[in-house]
């Protein structure tokens, strides 16, 4: 039932946010850390894109369809009036105070460890761009852009009673939900088409999300999805729960075969992984994480509020351990445990100040 809180969601939205958090820290162990601005560790260790490109495929299209199928749950208790000013606060108020002061802030402790002294000016365009483009908060702008689309059409659907009658159908055949899988593969195939074409400007590489119009679409696709799926109450967690060893047997094998393809495959193919992937977990966490804890209670509260500070704070860890000699299997889990440690202590030192919870996406205390 749609009354029914999904602690699930709870737990796999936190689970996909450390996941990031993860995600970037690996990258400032890569060569390609430098040219993205974040501060490199001393000896790049580029075997870690093994690692990396098993989930890359999925960790933003989650949190996507995580997004959306929250905003369907939001809609049984809030008028369209009352979800729109609840999303701007949650979502918009972050983003513009994370992209002047945490966002600039990480960049211009990276320009600084990169290339040395930074002037008055380049601080000043690095605060300018950071504004526009949001940096690791990118993804909440086009959530909020998703949310204005997408809020009159949850109305629209709740109405249509043979249409959900008809999805229903779906549910209930082994792998249904493969149906949807077929626009996200042909905005995979859409991306093989144009891939590095400058002049339509639509992206490279499946898993360039950030300031691409393949991520754009790619995460409207899985917003939706999660709407629409979400509308169908029980049936669609009673699909998931049936079906993962279908999703569990579609995806490995695609994994496989990316694996021994050097990860290099087509853009349809990697789409349809990514889809797979993503129903298998999203069974998995309804088979095991639907229930409540203390322990979830806790972190899916603090999740967001570390996630925005993470950048910095990982940049500064990173620019005093960067030159520190240490074999990977000691170095990596020590930075992130000290990026995980100092980010709740900036969530526990401002979770009781009223005026600044908004300003973590956190709603003020009733």
């Amino acid at each position: 039932m749609l009354d029914e809180r999904r602690y699930d969601i709870d737990a796999l939205r936190s689970i996909a946010l450390f996941l990031l958090i993860f995600y970037h820290l690996a990258v400032s162990f890569t060569s390609v850390a430098k040219w993205i601005l974040f501060v490199p560790n001393n000896k790049p260790i580029d075997n870690l894109w093994g690692l990396l490109n098993i989930f890359n495929i999925w960790r933003i299209p989650l949190l996507f369809i995580i997004a959306g199928i929250a905003l369907r749950f939001s809609f049984q208790n809030r008028g369209i009036k009352d979800l729109f000013k609840e999303r701007l606060k949650r979502l918009g108020i972050p983003y513009l105070f994370g992209s002047i002061t945490f966002v600039p802030l990480y960049l211009i402790i990276s320009a600084q460890f990169i290339y040395g002294d930074i002037n008055m000016d380049d601080s000043v365009g690095i605060v300018i761009t950071s504004f526009f483009t949001g940096g690791h908060l990118w993804f909440l702008i086009n959530i909020l852009i998703y949310c204005f689309l997408l809020i009159p059409i949850i109305n629209f659907l709740s109405n249509k009673k043979q249409g959900f009658k008809f999805l229903d159908s779906i549910l209930n055949l082994r792998g249904g939900v493969l149906i949807f899988s077929i626009p996200i593969v042909l905005e995979g195939h859409l991306l093989d088409l144009t891939a590095y074409n400058q002049e339509i400007g639509y992206g490279n590489s499946y898993a360039e999300y950030y300031g691409t119009n393949h991520g754009l679409l790619l995460g409207f696709l899985w917003f939706f999805i999660g709407i629409v799926l979400t509308s169908q109450g029980d049936k669609f967690w009673e699909y998931n729960l049936k079906n993962i060893s279908t999703h569990t047997a579609i995806g490995i094998p695609l994994l496989v075969n990316r694996f021994v393809n050097e990860f290099e495959v087509v853009n349809k193919l990697i789409a349809f992984e990514s889809f797979n992937f993503i129903f298998l977990i999203l069974g998995i966490g309804a088979k095991y994480l639907n229930k409540d804890s203390s322990q979830l209670q806790y972190y899916k509260q603090a999740i967001f509020p570390v996630y925005i500070v993470h950048m910095p704070v990982q940049m500064g860890v990173m620019y005093i351990f960067s030159d520190i000699n240490l074999p990977f299997l000691i170095k990596f889990p020590l930075v992130l445990f000290l990026l995980c440690f100092l980010s709740l202590t900036i969530y526990h030192g401002v979770k009781n100040i009223k005026f600044l919870r908004p300003l973590f996406g956190l709603p003020n205390k009733k």
